[in-house]
C-alpha cells in the first residue's frame, strides 16, 4: 500500500479511529496484536504471499533472541568457570550466526542470486568456458532489505547485552512489522524502538499537530517536488545518448534531488504517521546537502542505514583502530556492501565504491582548515563552496546509482556537457513547468537552510501565531498538493526505495 494512494488515505484515518477509540485503552498485548494485524494488511496489500517471509523472520529471531538471552544470564553465572565459559561463547557465537546466515540467505535469493549467478557465468566466460546456469522468474518483495536489517538488529543487540528481550512474541512481531516504517524505513534498532511497544500510549494533540504537520511536508516534497523531476530524470535515463550536453547535466542534477525530496518525503511521512499512533522514529535525514565534509554528509543521510553499517560491520571490522591503511579498507569494503545492499547490480557496487573514495581522499582537504561542521559557525562562502563540492560529487556518482546497466552509465558520462540547452523542453517538461521546478527546488533549499540554522526556535514560533494563519497556510499547503502536485504519466508514483 503507497503512502499516496486512495487506498492509504481510507486505512490511516480508519486504523486511526480503531487505535485509540477501542485498542490503546485496553491491554498493551491487545493494542500490539491490533498494530501487527494493520500491519499486515498495509503489508499484504501488495502482495500477501510475501507475508510468510516477515512471519517466518520474526519467529527465528525471537526465538534466537530469547536463547541469546538465557546464554547472556548463564555467561553471567559462569565467569568464574572458563570452561563452561568458553562454551556459552561459542554457543552465543554460533546461535547469532544463524539469525545472520539465514536472514542474508532470504535476500540472497530474493535479490541476488540471479546477480550472482550472471557475474560467475560472465566470469566463466571470460575464460572461454561456458557455463549453463539458471536464474530465479521471482519479484523482489518489497521493504525486505529493510525489515531484514531490523530484525537482524535485535539478536545482534542481545548477543551485545545491549537490548531487552521482547516480552512476548506479539510485541516483537509488532516491532518488525510496524507499518509506517516496514517497506523503507527508518530501520530501527530493537533496543531504541522495541519499548516503545511495552507501554500504552496517551493522546497528545501537540504531538498530533506536528506530525500532520510533518506528514503534509513529506507529501509536498513527494508529489511537488520529486515526482515533477521524476519526468524529465525519467526522459533523460530512458535515453542517455539522447540527452546530450545540457539535458544530461539538469537531468543529473535533478536526479539527486528527487532521489532527496523522494526518500525524505518517505521518512518525514513515516515519522509523522509513527507520531500519529505515540511512536518515535527516528530522524533519516539531516540536511545532507548543506554538508561541509562527506563523513558529514553520511551523518545526515539515510542515518538509520549509515548508523547501522557503522555499529554492525565497520566497528567490527576493526573502524579505525588497526591503523590508517585497514581504516580505508574497511571504509571500502562497507561502502561496496553498501552499496550492493541498495540493488543487485555492480553499478551500485560502483556507486559504493565511489563514494568511498570520496570520504578518503576529499575529505582530508576538506576539513584541513575546519573541523567545525555548523553552518552557523563557519563563513557562509566556504560552507557554500564545501557543499558544492560534495553535492557535485555524490551527483555524479549517483549517475551509476540511476541508470540502466553499466554502458548506459558511461553514455550518461560521456554526454555531460553544457550544449544544446535549448533541447532541455524536449525531456517532458514543458518552459512553465521547468520554471515551477526551479522555484520549488529554491523553497526546499530555504527551507533546508533556516532549519539548519534556527530550526527550532522556528517551528516553536509557528505555533505561537495566530491559529488562524496556521490554518490558512495548512489549507495553502494541501490545495498545492491537491491542484499542483505532478501527476499523469512520465513517473511511477511508487517512491524510489521501495525497490530496494
Amino acid at each position: 500500500m503507497l503512502f499516496n494512494s486512495f487506498a492509504f488515505a481510507v486505512f490511516l484515518p480508519l486504523v486511526f479511529i480503531l487505535y485509540w477509540s477501542l485498542f490503546n485503552r485496553k491491554k498493551v498485548k491487545l493494542r500490539n496484536l491490533f498494530l501487527l494485524t494493520v500491519s499486515y494488511v498495509f503489508y499484504g496489500w501488495w502482495d500477501w504471499r510475501f507475508l510468510s517471509l516477515i512471519i517466518i523472520s520474526s519467529l527465528m529471531d525471537y526465538l534466537l533472541g530469547k536463547h541469546l538471552y538465557k546464554l547472556n544470564q548463564d555467561e553471567s553465572i559462569a565467569v568464574e568457570n572458563p570452561v563452561a565459559l568458553k562454551e556459552i561463547l561459542r554457543k552465543k557465537k554460533f546461535w547469532l550466526w544463524v539469525s545472520v546466515v539465514v536472514n542474508i540467505s532470504f535476500l540472497g535469493v530474493f535479490k541476488y542470486f540471479n546477480f550472482f549467478a550472471d557475474t560467475l557465468a560472465d566470469m566463466f566466460a571470460l575464460f572461454n568456458f561456458h557455463l549453463s546456469h539458471t536464474t530465479l522468474n521471482i519479484v523482489l518483495p518489497v521493504g525486505i532489505s529493510f525489515y531484514t536489517f531490523q530484525t537482524l538488529s535485535y539478536t545482534l543487540d542481545m548477543y551485545r547485552k545491549q537490548a531487552e528481550p521482547a516480552k512476548d512474541w506479539i510485541q516483537f512481531f509488532a516491532f518488525v512489522s510496524f507499518f509506517p516504517q516496514l517497506v523503507a524505513g527508518p530501520i530501527e534498532r530493537a533496543k531504541n524502538f522495541l519499548p516503545q511497544f511495552g507501554t500504552l500510549k496517551k493522546p497528545d494533540y501537540e504531538a498530533f499537530r506536528s506530525a500532520m504537520l510533518l506528514v503534509a511536508w513529506g507529501f509536498f516534497k513527494k508529489i511537488m517536488i520529486a515526482d515533477r523531476l521524476a519526468v524529465l530524470v525519467e526522459k533523460v535515463y530512458d535515453n542517455p545518448t539522447a540527452a546530450n550536453g545540457f539535458p544530461m547535466v539538469l537531468g543529473v542534477i535533478f536526479f539527486a534531488f528527487q532521489l532527496y525530496a523522494d526518500f525524505s518525503a518517505y521518512s518525514d511521512i513515516a515519522r509523522g504517521v509513527g507520531t500519529l499512533f505515540g511512536f518515535n522514529l527516528m530522524k533519516n535525514f539531516k540536511s545532507p546537502y548543506l554538508s561541509t565534509s562527506f563523513g558529514n554528509f553520511w551523518k545526515r543521510w539515510h542515518i538509520s542505514l549509515s548508523s547501522w553499517f557503522m555499529d554492525y560491520v565497520y566497528i567490527p571490522l576493526g573502524g579505525s583502530r588497526k591503523g590508517h591503511a585497514r581504516t580505508i579498507l574497511n571504509i571500502l569494503i562497507v561502502f561496496a556492501i553498501s552499496g550492493l545492499w541498495h540493488g543487485a547490480s555492480w553499478n551500485f557496487v560502483i556507486w559504493g565504491t565511489l563514494n568511498a573514495l570520496f570520504l578518503i581522499l576529499l575529505d582530508p582537504i576538506l576539513t584541513l582548515n575546519s573541523k567545525k561542521l555548523s553552518i552557523e559557525r563557519e563563513k557562509f562562502l566556504p560552507h557554500v563552496f564545501k557543499s558544492l563540492i560534495i553535492f557535485t560529487a555524490w551527483a555524479i556518482s549517483l549517475i551509476f546509482f540511476r541508470a540502466k546497466g553499466f554502458n548506459a552509465a558511461m553514455d550518461g558520462f560521456m554526454n555531460l556537457g553544457f550544449s544544446h540547452i535549448n533541447e532541455i523542453i524536449n525531456f517532458g517538461l514543458n518552459e512553465a513547468e521547468l520554471k515551477i521546478s526551479f522555484i520549488l527546488l529554491g523553497i526546499l533549499l530555504l527551507k533546508e537552510i533556516i532549519w539548519e540554522w534556527k530550526g527550532e526556535i522556528i517551528e516553536t514560533g509557528f505555533y505561537k501565531i495566530p491559529g488562524i494563519l496556521r490554518w490558512i497556510f495548512y489549507i495553502v499547503l494541501v490545495l498545492s498538493i491537491v491542484f499542483f502536485g505532478q501527476y499523469g504519466t512520465g513517473n511511477e508514483h511508487s517512491f524510489i526505495y521501495f525497490q530496494f
